[in-house]
């Protein structure tokens, strides 16, 4: 139990890593949906629909079922997968087995299935060479041969097929025959079923690989600045609908996500100059209209079809916006032009770039303009909350749309947010003026904020945070103490995952974003924690209590705090929200098959270095050492928390586990009433009992420390006769095994 000699599991071999990997597998299709990608195996037609855990509507093969439409015709061609993160192929894998039974049923299912048309697909991670090699093989031969009997002939031949080709065809044969009711399937069978069978493999669910590449790529041609945390975002949007066996839409999907696919970040080239082998660059410094490119730069965005969007741009730049669009126009045509029409919505794109070569045509005058109308905008309460929460996904029907665009209330956001923290830019404005128009504006905006407002700027709360932090967390924490606390009545907005939304979602992001740096790692964690204290739980995987734990994860921090200041924060929860600082606790334990995405990451303010988040292996151990430690002293006698970290003896450093004994075998333990001490007799014996049970695996704890548990377990053993021996009658599973990383 050295802490120095530990080693940390990964969530796959702890055997919680397989739902991360279907999650990242359900949302790779999500991904290509948005953006117009492509399903493997099928026709390039667009992706229209994606039904996660298909089991309710009669698929056995159920993880994923993707739907793809051509939209000349509606033809609709589906995908069936199943989603297995290791697999092996062999006849004696079980798993395997599993898989070709629920394809076998589904193969011969014609109300779910279309021989012909229709695919099956076992999605896997890394697969050994051995049965990558040998079974595409195999089922390349099977879709490139005119006949089952050429199928078998060129199976037959030594010298043409993989030296286990054949080897791996009867272990397939083997599994069908198991799934065909122990019969033996016939050759035309079997090469049908081969046709239609596909094995796909996928390096998702790490931090790096092809595939997150190439996804991330996908995102990036929509939003470049952070298709990260675009990517997170449909991970965790994935994980709630799933666990409502939910069918996904675009139509449905969050107004947020759906607003980051609505166009791509691509620079305008007008037609008659894509036949130039070379663009001129333009000096926009020291263009006619720099100016005007400047301000439409600081708006960010806006929609020319909706008139109150063009009422701000006229009073921004003292023009007629008749006149005005003009020179924009004249912008657009420029080579590489920095300004993006579509549809009627344009969008400064690459904005940092331009701030940088154009701030110098900005005026104290502009800022003080853009101040009002940044207000003005950003208190726009959404008309949609006149509606019950579970009509608000028909909003738009009802005519409760915002009166300025999403467009400009994003790019005014993100305006505020440069101006916050890239204020050097502005050479020509008095010093300090662009930052105390940030801080001013968010003042102002959140002066009388109530929860409909709240609510109103939910996806912009991080660009809001970014502009100014201080003022930022001042009106969060103001809006913790009023009485009704907003947030209190945003919690209870949330609805299901379908038609429901979570209007705390950027304010968790927000929170987020401020913790990454050390001079607000304290203040945004205690609203976390406080925010935690007020969730009454929902369907959304968005929660308070899952950000704060994001955050200090010793294994993956998303601050950079120094490790003093992250145990600072804990200290200062555990006197302010202990309730809330002990299920902290629990997560930070080692060991706790935890995946993560990482938190949100600011655009603006601050840069976050490649590394950030990673930690060495001593680092580690310091970390989770003193978090052990906090835990067995926040539990002191409280027999309730004595028994989760019984639960958790495996995985507590040697320190924290010695601490832990000590208390259990304190006189203020052992002088307990018999009945009080009984709970906490029955987890040491269930551990102890589990551990000798599985003595001989490597995730059993060692025969000295179990003596040590077992010898404080004696002392606190009751008296009575039948609650003594009562275990040894009862029925009770000990569940299955968690492996521990504390017996190296």
């Amino acid at each position: 139990m050295n802490p120095n000699k530990k080693q940390l599991s990964n969530p796959f071999s702890t055997g919680g890593g397989g739902g991360h990997f279907e999650a990242h597998i359900q949302a790779s299709f999500v991904v290509l949906m948005l953006t117009g990608g492509y399903a493997p195996c099928l026709p390039c037609w667009p992706i229209c629909e994606i039904k996660l855990q298909g089991k309710i509507d009669g698929f056995d093969t159920d993880d994923i079922i993707v739907f793809v439409e051509n939209q000349n015709t509606q033809e609709r061609r589906k995908l069936i997968g199943q989603v297995k993160h290791s697999i092996s192929i062999t006849k004696a894998n079980n798993i395997f087995a599993e898989v070709i039974q629920a394809a076998w049923n589904d193969f011969n299912n014609p109300d779910v299935f279309t021989r012909g048309k229709d695919i099956i697909a076992l999605i896997t991670g890394a697969l050994n060479a051995t049965d990558s090699h040998n079974v595409q093989w195999l089922l390349s031969q099977a879709r490139h041969t005119k006949d089952v009997e050429e199928f078998y002939r060129n199976v037959d031949q030594a010298k043409f097929s993989p030296a286990k080709s054949s080897e791996k065809l009867d272990v397939i044969r083997h599994h069908l025959k198991l799934a065909n009711n122990n019969s033996e399937v016939s050759d035309e069978e079997l090469y049908s079923f081969l046709n239609h069978f596909h094995l796909l493999g996928y390096d998702l669910g790490e931090e790096v690989g092809v595939a997150l590449s190439l996804l991330h790529s996908h995102i990036s041609q929509f939003n470049q600045q952070t298709p990260q945390w675009v990517w997170s975002r449909v991970v965790d949007i994935v994980q709630t609908w799933n666990q409502d066996a939910g069918t996904i839409v675009t139509e449905k999907l969050p107004e947020d996500l759906r607003e980051v696919f609505k166009q791509p970040s691509l620079t305008y080239i007008p037609k008659e100059l894509t036949t130039q082998t070379e663009l001129v660059e333009v000096d926009w410094s020291n263009h006619e209209y720099a100016t005007d490119l400047a301000l439409a730069n600081l708006v960010g965005a806006w929609n020319e079809n909706n008139e109150v969007d063009t009422s701000v741009v006229a009073k921004l730049t003292a023009q007629t916006y008749s006149t005005w669009i003009l020179k924009a126009r004249e912008i657009i045509h420029q080579p590489n032009s920095p300004l993006l029409l579509k549809n009627g919505a344009w969008q400064a794109i690459e904005r940092g770039n331009l701030w940088e070569v154009l701030g110098s045509r900005i005026f104290d005058n502009h800022l003080d303009t853009f101040k009002e109308l940044a207000i003005a905008v950003l208190t726009e309460r959404h008309p949609s909350f006149e509606l019950p929460k579970e009509g608000r996904y028909v909003a738009s029907i009802y005519g409760k749309v915002l009166e300025y665009s999403s467009d400009m209330r994003k790019g005014l956001a993100e305006g505020l947010a440069i101006l916050g923290s890239k204020h050097t830019a502005l050479v020509n404005c008095s010093r300090g003026k662009a930052e105390s128009t940030a801080i001013m504006s968010v003042r102002e905006i959140f002066a009388a904020a109530d929860w409909v407002l709240w609510g109103s700027l939910n996806s912009l709360l991080p660009l809001l945070a970014e502009a100014a932090p201080k003022e930022f967390l001042d009106a969060v924490e103001k809006a913790l103490s009023l009485s009704p606390c907003p947030f209190d009545e945003l919690f209870a907005q949330e609805g299901n995952s379908i038609t429901g939304r979570n209007y705390l979602t950027g304010l968790l992001w927000a929170l987020e974003g401020v913790a990454w740096d050390e001079q607000y790692l304290v203040r945004a964690c205690v609203i976390l924690g406080e925010l935690a204290s007020h969730d009454p739980g929902g369907n959304w995987g968005n929660r308070p209590a899952k950000s704060l734990l994001t955050i200090l994860l010793p294994w993956l921090p998303q601050t950079l705090a120094s490790k003093d200041k992250q145990k600072i924060v804990v200290k200062t929860l555990c006197q302010e929200f202990p309730e809330v600082a002990w299920q902290l606790l629990l997560g930070l334990l080692p060991n706790q098959h935890q995946t993560s995405m990482g938190s949100h990451k600011p655009s603006w303010r601050y840069s976050i270095p490649e590394d950030s988040g990673k930690v060495n292996y001593q680092e580690y151990w310091a970390q989770v050492s003193s978090y052990t430690e906090i835990a067995v002293t926040e539990a002191g006698e409280d027999r309730a928390k004595l028994s989760e970290l019984i639960n958790h003896f495996d995985n507590l450093p040697k320190p924290a586990f010695d601490r832990l004994l000590e208390v259990l075998s304190s006189e203020a333990i052992v002088r307990l009433p018999e009945d009080k001490r009984l709970p906490l007799w029955e987890s040491l014996i269930k551990f102890t009992s589990k551990h000798r049970r599985f003595h001989d695996t490597e995730w059993a704890l060692k025969d000295e420390y179990l003596l040590r548990i077992e010898a404080v377990a004696e002392k606190l053993a009751p008296s009575n006769p039948f609650h003594l021996y009562q275990h040894l009658f009862s029925d009770n599973d000990f569940g299955s095994p968690v492996p521990n990383v504390l017996n190296q």
